[in-house]
């Protein structure tokens, strides 16, 4: 019995000195802190960004146990974005070193302004220890000019080489705006966003992806919530053209950010059609395509629009008047339920169609082809009724219901005038047996009435006239029918016409 406990007492012993000495046998991997006494510690980090072209990641660490033989870094550009592990060159091991990493952001590996940069360096020693540090983070910046800033709600508008009296000007035009959006929209904003201003053309240009086209005069980013405009002074149409444009991308995006990707026209159309200010040019060119029959099939701009400027500039105007004609045919609130549906991913863009305007894309286009007079898209076969504007939709269920109640009315008119007829005959028939009797008693003697009259009267059976009553109406009544991205540059000029 003696034994045994020895025995126990013995595991429970080797048990905890393991438990104790675990950590020094095992390799320490500490995440961010010094736990078990690591011996590698990370004492500053810093970052520079040389926007377009490189960002500097640098970081010293002190080593007590050995020499750091290994290092490396990873990188994550943007919360779900993929994570990129660097091998980080060393000149030589060392107990005490400063480690760099520059990422190549030019040509193909292009970072736009804004874009959340994830990383955390790791190191390897001769003595086995492993240490990754703490997850550091930073936004990045078009780092080529002195950015002001100034806020409003979830707006945050930057500008350089100005005042603070244009910043507050330009936020106060950016946040009408927007309330101007979110009611034609149906919703506004529900995550911060930042408008970059930039003062010419040239800056602008600079901040924007290598290979860009070279019409675009304004950029909307919504998966960073931000966008890009040019705006040289107070007076320029860019506040009521480019401005309105790039934030309905965003707040656009915002409200459907759970369901599908809008069809390109439909996106750029809604741009369009909240921007105050149009160029004559635009409905110059709509003009010319509508003169020679060539509009764009909406297929052909549902995924993009095309690279050349001209057909570009096509694609803006027809987007243009096809949304415009959309919100005059079928009204604002239904427009506001399309867009309201489109935040859904498990319905289709033309499903969304149907149930909010009751038409799908392609009779859609057939529709608004034939309102313009160009050629239809579908045939005589293929075409099926289109919704018609509320008002007319009224009339004709009033038509129908005067229909109805007209037909009503006539086997009303029928029934009462067969029941009319029907007592006619029975009171005729009554008649003629009532001066047939009277006939017979004429020719009864004298003695025979007298012995009629003093046999005991027998009373009818009351079954007999009870089964009718000449009160009764027809059961039967009528019955109601009621129960049961980016924006090109244009020479200024005055505003295109409303249709």
């Amino acid at each position: 019995m003696l034994l045994r406990r020895f025995y126990i007492s013995l595991f429970i012993a080797a048990v905890f000195v393991t438990f104790l000495l675990s950590p020094l046998v095992a390799p320490k991997v500490v995440h961010g802190l010094t736990l078990f006494n690591n011996p590698i510690t990370v004492t500053s980090r810093t970052y520079s960004e040389h926007f377009p072209d490189y960002i500097d990641l640098n970081a010293s660490v002190n080593d007590t146990a050995g020499t750091i033989n290994r290092v490396s870094i990873v990188l994550t550009f943007s919360a779900d974005g993929a994570p990129e592990t660097h091998a980080v060159p060393l000149s030589k091991p060392g107990n005490a070193i400063f480690v760099s990493w520059r990422e190549d952001t030019s040509s193909g590996h292009f970072i736009p302004p804004g874009v959340q940069v994830y990383y955390s360096w790791e190191f390897w020693d001769s003595a086995g220890n492993t240490f990754t540090d703490a997850q550091q983070q930073f936004t990045t910046i078009d780092t080529r000019f002195n950015w002001q800033h100034l806020t409003h709600g979830m707006l945050q508008v930057n500008w350089y080489n100005r005042g603070q009296d244009f910043g507050q000007f330009v936020l106060g035009k950016a946040s009408a705006s927007i309330q101007s959006i979110s009611d034609t929209l149906g919703g506004g904003l529900n995550q911060p966003i930042n408008l970059w201003i930039y003062a010419s053309d040239q800056g602008f240009h600079g901040s924007l992806a290598p290979g860009s086209y070279e019409w675009v005069g304004g950029e909307a980013l919504p998966a960073l919530h931000e966008a890009s405009i040019v705006v040289v002074d107070y007076s320029d149409n860019t506040l009521v053209r480019d401005m309105p444009h790039e934030l309905t991308h965003l707040v656009f995006h915002q409200l459907i950010a759970q369901g599908i990707t809008a069809p390109t026209w439909f996106d750029e159309g809604l741009a369009e059609y909240n921007q105050i200010f149009r160029e004559v040019e635009l409905r110059a060119r709509w003009q010319k395509a509508l003169a020679s029959q060539s509009l764009l099939r909406l297929s052909q701009i549902s995924d993009n629009f095309p690279a050349n400027a001209d057909q570009a500039y096509l694609a803006y105007a027809q987007s243009y008047y096809l949304l415009d004609y959309m919100y005059r045919t079928f009204g604002k609130p239904r427009m506001i339920q399309l867009i309201k549906l489109m935040n859904n991913s498990q319905t289709t863009f033309d499903q969304d169609l149907q149930q909010a305007l009751g038409v799908d894309q392609l009779h859609l286009e057939n529709q608004w082809r034939l309102s313009l007079g160009q050629p239809a898209v579908l045939t005589i076969n293929e075409v099926k009724p289109t919704p018609q504007p509320v008002i007319q939709v009224k009339q004709t269920q009033n038509v129908s219901t005067n229909y109805t109640t007209f037909w009503l009315l006539i086997g009303l008119g029928i029934f009462l005038v067969l029941v009319s007829l029907i007592s006619l005959i029975v009171l005729i028939i009554y008649s003629v047996r009532h001066n047939k009797a009277l006939k017979v008693q004429a020719n009864v003697p004298a003695t025979a009435k007298w012995q009629q009259g003093n046999q005991a009267y027998t009373y009818p059976d009351p079954s007999t006239y009870m089964q009718t009553s000449m009160y009764t109406q027809p059961s039967s009544q009528p019955v109601s029918p009621y129960q049961g991205s980016e924006y090109p540059i244009h020479t200024p000029g005055e505003q295109a016409p409303q249709e």
